[in-house]
Parts: C-alpha cells; sequence; structure tokens
C-alpha cells in the first residue's frame, strides 16, 4: 500500500518524448523577420513567373496573365540568326573559363606554396582588382585591341577570362591551403614533379573549389554585355547577352520572344549548375588521405 501511494504522485514516464516538447513561442521579430523573407522571396520569384507565363503566351505583354498558350514564341526567339548567338556565348564561356580557371589554379598554388615577398599586399591587390569595374579601363582596352586587330571573339572572351581571374585566384587558394602539405612531401620523396603534384594531388583534392571557381568564370562570361558589346565589331558574331536586344525595336517590344529566348538562354547555367553539383555535395573531404 505504501509503495503504491508513493508512486501516486509521480507523472507516469513518457517513452516517445512528445511530453518533452515544448510548443514553439511566436514572437514579435520571428514573425517579422519571416514577413520581410517571405516579401523579398515574393519579389525574386514574380519576374521568373512572368518569364514562364510570357514565354508561352501569343499576346505576351509586360502584366501576368494566365497566357494564350503557344509554343511558337520558342522557334520565333531563335530565328533570324539568334540562335548562331548563343553558340558564339558558349564559346566565349567555355574559353574565358579555361583561361581563367587554368591561369588561376597554377597562381593559387603558388600563393599557397610558395614564399613570395610581399604576398599579403599582393594578394590584397588582387581582391581589389576582382572589385575595379570593367567600365572604368574598357575604352583603353578597346583602343589596344583596336590597335592590334583582336576586335573579334577569341580575343575577348581571354580578356573575359582576365577579369574573372582575381576572384577565382582567392576561391581556389583557400582550398588549396587546406590540402596537407604532408602529401605533397611524400610525393616529392617518390621523386614527383611540381606539374605531377599539382595534376594528381593539388587538384582532385581541391576539385570542390576549382568547380566554384569555373562556375563562377562560366556565369560572368555567358552573361557578360558590355565588354563583347565593345571589343566584338561583327554583329553576327554578338553573344546572346546582346543579341537579346534585338527584340526591342522602334515598333514596340517583343515580351513573348525575349522571355522565351531568356529561357534558353539560361538554361546552359542552370545544366552546369547541376552538372557540377556532386563536387559540392561531396564536399571538401580528405578523410583517409593521412595515415596517423
Amino acid at each position: 500500500m505504501s509503495a503504491t501511494t508513493s508512486n501516486a504522485g509521480v507523472a507516469p514516464a513518457s517513452f516517445d518524448g512528445l511530453s518533452q516538447v515544448r510548443p514553439k513561442r511566436v514572437t514579435a521579430p520571428a514573425v517579422t523577420s519571416n514577413v520581410v523573407l517571405g516579401l523579398i522571396g515574393f519579389l525574386f520569384a514574380l519576374p521568373l513567373v512572368w518569364l514562364v507565363l510570357s514565354s508561352v503566351d501569343s499576346q505576351a505583354s509586360w502584366n501576368i496573365a494566365l497566357p494564350h498558350f503557344t509554343l511558337s514564341n520558342f522557334s520565333s526567339a531563335l530565328s533570324a540568326g539568334r540562335g548562331h548567338s548563343l553558340v558564339i556565348s558558349l564559346e566565349i564561356a567555355l574559353v574565358a573559363t579555361v583561361v581563367a580557371t587554368v591561369t588561376g589554379t597554377l597562381a593559387a598554388y603558388a600563393f599557397s606554396r610558395r614564399h613570395i615577398p610581399w604576398k599579403g599586399p599582393v594578394l590584397l591587390f588582387v581582391l581589389f582588382l576582382s572589385g575595379v569595374p570593367i567600365s572604368v579601363i574598357i575604352i583603353p582596352v578597346y583602343q589596344i585591341f583596336s590597335e592590334q586587330g583582336w576586335l573579334t571573339v577569341v580575343p575577348t572572351a581571354v580578356f573575359l577570362g582576365i577579369t574573372s581571374l582575381p576572384f577565382e585566384i582567392w576561391i581556389i587558394k583557400n582550398f588549396i591551403d587546406a590540402v596537407p602539405t604532408e602529401l605533397e612531401e611524400a610525393a616529392r620523396v617518390e621523386n614527383a614533379s611540381t606539374a605531377t603534384i599539382i595534376r594528381r594531388i593539388v587538384i582532385p583534392l581541391a576539385a570542390p573549389g576549382i568547380g566554384a571557381a569555373a562556375i563562377y568564370g562560366f556565369v560572368n562570361a555567358w552573361g557578360a554585355f558590355l565588354i563583347p558589346l565593345v571589343l566584338i565589331t561583327d554583329n553576327t558574331q554578338q553573344p546572346g547577352a546582346v543579341t537579346v536586344y534585338s527584340f526591342i525595336s522602334a515598333a514596340g517590344v517583343n515580351y513573348g520572344d525575349i522571355a522565351a529566348f531568356s529561357i534558353i538562354y539560361s538554361l546552359p547555367v542552370i545544366v552546369l549548375y547541376l552538372a557540377m553539383g556532386r563536387f559540392f555535395r561531396g564536399g571538401f573531404q580528405l578523410g583517409g588521405a593521412i595515415k596517423g
């Protein structure tokens, strides 16, 4: 009887843990932040909604409305040689990405592993260069390119790669810094050259950073407008970012074709992100690289 009486005031044990969960309190700061974030998300989603609806609307305008469904906007958007501009954009982006990523990887390795006088100030200067507006130097660059006869696609793509180089060096260097130097020392004991170490040790382990830098360089070149507009004089060699303005004329604006062309123009970047996603899902893993 006494045992029963002593246990009478004890609450029954909870094995599912539900009784231990307290309801979250609704506070004014939490509500305010959620409302603000929701409003920002709505403002970002609104243009995308217009883009999708207008691309399949035969009577598209700047308003958001239920579309008069058609797929003719996509074929019309690629007519009159506009499809060729996407090929030019791809060529420019690939050349710029290769130039910036290869050069940036080598420069980042040098900054990470070599003794360079005034390395700190030089890196700060490199970071400063990444923030310099291109419009500041576009006129002297145009004069140089004009005198050398470089107002074509490939030299312009190389210049675009150079504009991405400072920021790519910073991205890749941070990942190379995390690669253990013991791996390189062990490789040098086996008489491995610097090129072999970079190719077989540094690049595989720093692949997430190199991939992120490559995506940055590709997107930077793919969406470039001012540099190709100024440095490419042949209108038939203009990339998609410049060609999109051909839908605007004195007669009016072809909203449906603009929306369709913009969706097509964004597909390579989306595909690139999906293809490179495995580098970022795995993260930067060095597990098992060094045995204790």
